[in-house]
């Protein structure tokens, strides 16, 4: 019995980390009270079909707007086009592009030049390897969800705030034009600002030396972290005679966020490195040190079972952690 409360517990857990941090399915509020009108309010549409249906359905980016050239793997981007969250955006020079997010309307504007993955694996989460951004106040916004902006200085997350971000030569700024921000540098110290960053606020990172490796090897040991605090919430294993269960689920949910900010840097930094043979060899393990952050270990069926890890069943208009 008690090891059935632990699975709960852990699967609960795992899915309020993604209802936290990452695009929920919900529409926002405005889009719900227009869905719940009366039908006699307005003429039905009627339903698409095929691969119009599932492309409506399919979380992501749509292009709201674009100015001068962004290129999506060496072809122009074009209005109304749909970004899947797994291709980077090149903008040059003068181009900007605005985009909102195709389930929870969050909207925002890359301007270049710069590349940018946005809405990553059509989560609310964008990758800046360099470039400027641009965030709207007011949209999209529900209990607990964040936006989160990963760059290889530092993160930003945010619930509700306009902001302006610019990574470039110098480093990393951020300015808060309303609502508030956290900004969480790479380089772990005392930083010269105080989160919240609150409207009128200005914060900046200085730029560092290439660190695309060392920021892999950190996503990697926290996402192995968390995975083995997912074991522990399961079986207690290592967890000490005094730690409860509600202590062990509080201490993975920390491990996870953790392994997700870690990792969103360091798949930012590996965009940064010129080799394609190299970026591409850094995007991988990335990849996988995610899967593995995020993977839900198999309850055994008997005490001297082995346990293995999975990566959960993500249901219908669900997004990951």
């Amino acid at each position: 019995m008690a090891r059935r409360l632990a699975y709960f517990v852990l699967a609960l857990s795992s899915m309020s980390a993604c209802k936290k941090h990452d695009a929920a399915s919900k529409p926002s509020a405005s889009n719900a009270s227009s869905a719940s009108a009366p039908a006699s309010a307005a003429p039905r549409e009627p339903e698409p079909v095929g691969s119009a249906r599932a492309e409506r359905e399919k979380p992501g980016c749509r292009a709201l707007t674009v100015t001068g050239l962004a290129t999506v793997d060496g072809a122009p981007l074009s209005t109304s086009a749909l970004l899947d969250g797994a291709h980077w955006v090149d903008l040059t020079a003068g181009s900007s592009v605005a985009l909102r997010h195709t389930q929870t309307s969050r909207e925002f504007r890359l301007i270049g030049p710069g590349h940018a993955l946005p809405c990553r694996d059509g989560s609310e989460q964008i990758l800046l390897a360099d470039g400027q951004l641009s965030t709207s106040a007011n949209l999209g916004v529900r209990p607990g969800a964040e936006v989160l902006i990963a760059t290889p200085e530092g993160v930003v997350h945010y619930g509700d705030a306009a902001l302006d971000l610019e990574l470039g030569k110098n480093g990393l700024r951020l300015r808060v034009k309303q609502g508030e921000a956290f900004l969480e540098p790479e380089a772990r110290g005392n930083p010269r600002f105080k989160n919240p960053l609150r409207s009128g606020a200005e914060a900046r990172l200085a730029k560092t030396l290439s660190k695309a490796q060392s920021l892999l090897d950190a996503c990697q040991s926290a996402a192995q972290t968390a995975e083995l605090g997912a074991r522990r919430v399961l079986t207690g294993e290592g967890a000490g005679g005094g730690s409860s269960l509600g202590a062990r689920a509080a201490a993975h949910l920390r491990e996870r966020a953790k392994a997700r900010t870690a990792c969103a840097m360091a798949a930012a930094a590996a965009y940064t490195e010129s080799d394609p043979a190299i970026r591409q060899s850094l995007s991988a393990s990335v990849a996988h040190a995610d899967e593995l952050w995020q993977s839900v270990p198999h309850a055994p069926h008997a005490p001297n079972a082995p346990q293995t890890a999975q990566t959960p069943q993500t249901p219908p208009n669900s997004q990951k952690n």
